[in-house]
């Protein structure tokens, strides 16, 4: 009982703080979009499986947000945007950064946008991922039936522990959600601008973890990026509750290790 009481305490304390302290500057992402450029031939050759004369693996399908939004994963596998299954253009690919909601058809898994972040503090602050629709589809030279994977379903996120300096990996990764999740692509080079109420992204892609399963050479690039989206304020009110939340929450658990 004893304990509880000093916890109740230090909760009322902590709130009080909360609502004396003046608001901190946060935001959020809205609307906008990705444009990915892929290097085809950079592309085939950090694959390693290459079974006929074919390249390696090549881009058959891109399905933008509103066709990846209306199929489900087995229709994204399956259906033809464009006749056969020979190579298509690989550039000027858009995806479209997705809202705090978003609805899944079967065997999807798309993200919705919870990243928030102080725009003067970007990298201390930045918490959450932000969502984007749209899939690809490539052919894989395997030799077999079974030559075709999906990427997509991305979400963006920014991790500090992911930073090379020396080959120029960034903290941002992009990773795939249809069926599971993985580490598709580390982004490269990445020059990050947050001014007049948008945040824009660009730099290079760099094949990730997830690739490993083809033999793919890690951080090999094989491509280029620009995100364009709009910053938007969180109001001061709710950003404080969360934090004044977090702030309890982490007192909380001091005092019952007490």
């Amino acid at each position: 009982m004893h304990i509880q009481m000093i916890g109740s305490r230090a909760l009322v304390a902590a709130a009080l703080l909360a609502a004396l302290s003046p608001p901190v500057s946060a935001a959020t992402v809205s609307g906008g979009t990705m444009v990915v450029n892929l290097d085809r031939d950079a592309l085939a050759d950090a694959i390693a499986i290459d079974a006929t004369a074919a390249p390696s693996m090549y881009l058959e399908e891109f399905f933008d947000a509103p066709a990846a939004n209306s199929r489900t994963a087995t229709q994204i596998l399956e259906d033809h945007i464009v006749p056969g299954v020979a190579e298509i253009p690989a550039k000027n690919l858009t995806f479209s950064v997705n809202g705090t909601h978003v609805a899944n058809l079967t065997g999807r898994h798309a993200k919705p946008t919870t990243i928030e972040f102080d725009p003067a503090n970007f990298a201390s602050t930045v918490t959450g991922v932000i969502g984007l629709s749209g899939v690809f589809r490539f052919r894989v030279d395997t030799g077999s039936e079974f030559n075709r994977i999906l990427s997509g379903d991305y979400a963006l996120e920014y991790d500090a522990a992911n930073m090379d300096g020396a080959s120029g990996r960034s903290a941002w990764s992009l990773y795939n959600h249809v069926s599971f999740r993985s580490q598709s692509y580390n982004l490269f080079n990445v020059v990050l601008d947050i001014h007049d109420g948008s945040l824009d992204l660009s730099g290079e892609l760099g094949l990730g973890e997830g690739y490993d399963h083809l033999f793919g050479t890690r951080d090999a690039i094989v491509g280029n990026f620009s995100l364009h989206t709009s910053v938007v304020p969180v109001p001061a009110s709710i950003w404080l509750f969360v934090s004044g939340l977090g702030g309890l929450a982490r007192i909380g658990m001091r005092r019952r290790q007490l």
